[in-house]
């Protein structure tokens, strides 16, 4: 019988995040949902049987089957009563994944496949596990193999309205693209749609349709990772962190940073020298 094995990436970023995964030999008739996942799953059946809902279409799979789990959508997952499935499985989320995976033809509507269609997506997601299980394994060891995986979805299950065949898609990345690379200076909001070429108002709109946030906290959030970044690795002085983040202000720096941490730079480094 297959051992239970999970893993949970602690080195989560907002962008590109392979958050867990693992293998999970089910009990008889053990049941999931309905629930809605909150990332992104695909799993493989490595033996036995079991029931996939999705969009209220029963799926009755076996091994060799796979399924997609789509962010916010209701499932349920029953493993059969005489010959419970062992699935392998992995989970990912972020904003450059949410991108991607719309360039992916799999859907809640259309969520099952089979490893004979898709090698190179079982072989990926072993590869992941495999390298899960290795010591001192890197953020960067992790966001690699997720591309690889989505690329693996991507060859195999190519969407043809892609990121790039949607204006309102292709603007979010534009700008967030844009706002990544410049955070580092005093850019404002205003750069961002002069950049773009179009309304503030319908960027604020397009923000919160796709990114659940609007565009300033987009900009102070990502200006304010790289602060704390900067705070835990660095030696540099936190005036010199503070204008490397954009901010030409200290006092402004220091309001915003206590705002979304819920301290102040000095305190915040203080704290992390402590525990280091």
């Amino acid at each position: 019988m297959t051992n239970l094995y999970v893993f949970n990436n602690s080195l989560s970023n907002p962008y590109l995040y392979l958050s867990s995964g693992g293998i999970d030999p089910a009990k008889p008739d053990h049941h999931y949902g309905p629930g809605a996942r909150s990332g992104y799953m695909i799993h493989l059946i490595l033996s036995g049987k079991g029931t996939f809902i999705s969009n209220g279409k029963v799926h009755h799979l076996q091994a060799g089957s796979m399924f997609y789990c789509q962010p916010g959508i209701l499932v349920n997952m029953i493993a059969d009563h005489d010959d419970p499935w062992t699935t392998m499985w992995v989970r990912f989320t972020g904003e450059y994944v949410t991108l991607l995976m719309d360039t992916v033809a799999l859907t809640d509507e259309n969520p099952v496949f089979t490893v004979n269609q898709a090698p190179i997506v079982k072989d990926e997601i072993k590869n992941i596990l495999k390298m899960s299980r290795l010591d001192h394994t890197q953020d960067l060891d992790y966001a690699s193999q997720l591309i690889n995986l989505i690329n693996a979805l991507r060859t195999t299950f190519n969407k043809t309205t892609s990121t790039h065949s949607n204006p309102q898609k292709m603007l979010i990345l534009r700008a967030t693209q844009y706002i990544r690379n410049n955070y580092d200076t005093p850019i404002t909001i205003t750069d961002v749609v002069n950049y773009l070429g179009i309304d503030r108002t319908y960027l604020f709109r397009i923000f919160k349709i796709y990114l659940q946030v609007n565009p300033k906290s987009y900009l102070t959030t990502t200006r304010l990772r790289a602060a704390k970044d900067m705070l835990i690795k660095s030696d540099t002085s936190i005036k010199f962190i503070a204008l490397s983040c954009g901010y030409t202000s200290y006092v402004h720096f220091s309001k915003a940073f206590r705002k979304y941490v819920g301290m102040s730079p000095s305190q915040f480094k203080i704290m992390h020298e402590a525990s280091s």
